[in-house]
């Protein structure tokens, strides 16, 4: 059986609001084409309007695709509908920038990591699921009553880290999960991301403007410019032989190191 938990093939996105001269479409995204394996982490890097949110957007199903398609777990992703969508979607959990917009500050953790184990059906007691979730992410179980609002910005990324995790899925996506964060805190959840993935061989596409944070964490890596890849293979490889210019470009701004 193959290995490849996520296969996209000539994935193009269309914003109505983009247009060429001559009135159709511009592409968002074009031609994207790329394979992910179990147990490996794929970083996805370029500029601020490269297209890299887009490509989240559109791998979760939240905006629609041009054309192309994806596979997801050996299943037609995108002909998905209905509650089948929404049985396999739980199969991925997903990391936003700022884990204060997604965590009810009123709520506690407790509350926090139990919604996801309601939506998806599951029956009490959650209490043992709870604390295991807590030292998955390296907290301690009195955390559970604790709000939101009274955690710090590494504090709760880790909460939200584990939310995504609690449903055991077999990928997570980290759209710029660590921007938000200072250089000392960023490099704690990149190493405890990289330990995650150890202990449970899941797969993460993490995605960030930083060459240096991308470097660190990935095995594989695309880079992106105006909607397209220009580059990708081995993270290490493409740092050592940057082909295009742009990239060359990405590693000469590159300023923080993490060890």
């Amino acid at each position: 059986m193959s290995d490849v938990l996520l296969d996209v093939a000539d994935l193009s996105v269309c914003y109505a609001s983009r247009r060429f001269f001559n009135g159709k479409a511009a592409p968002a995204i074009a031609d994207v084409s790329f394979s992910l394996s179990t147990g490996r982490i794929l970083g996805v890097v370029g500029e601020s309007g490269s297209g890299k949110t887009t490509l989240v957007r559109a791998l979760l199903r939240l905006i629609p695709t041009a054309t192309g398609a994806v596979s997801f777990k050996q299943i037609d992703w995108l002909a998905l509908k209905g509650r089948e969508l929404a049985r396999v979607r739980r199969r991925i959990g997903v990391v936003s920038q700022n884990p204060f917009l997604s965590l009810s500050p009123r709520h506690s953790i407790a509350q926090i990591l139990i919604e996801p184990l309601l939506a998806d059906g599951q029956a009490r007691p959650f209490e043992a699921r709870l604390q295991s979730a807590l030292e998955a992410v390296g907290l301690p179980r009195d955390y559970l009553p604790r709000k939101a609002a009274s955690l710090s910005g590494g504090q709760a990324q880790r909460i939200a880290i584990a939310r995504a995790l609690i449903l055991n899925p077999d990928l997570l996506i980290l759209d710029e999960a660590t921007s938000a964060l200072d250089v000392s805190v960023q490099a704690q959840v990149l190493n405890l991301l990289m330990d995650i993935r150890e202990r449970t061989n899941i797969s993460m596409i993490f995605v960030s403007h930083d060459l240096a944070v991308v470097q660190h964490i990935s095995d594989d890596l695309l880079v992106m410019h105006e909607g397209r890849i220009i580059e990708q293979g081995l993270t290490d490889h493409i740092i050592a032989n940057p082909v295009q210019p742009y990239t060359q470009q990405l590693l000469t701004a590159k300023k923080i190191g993490y060890s």
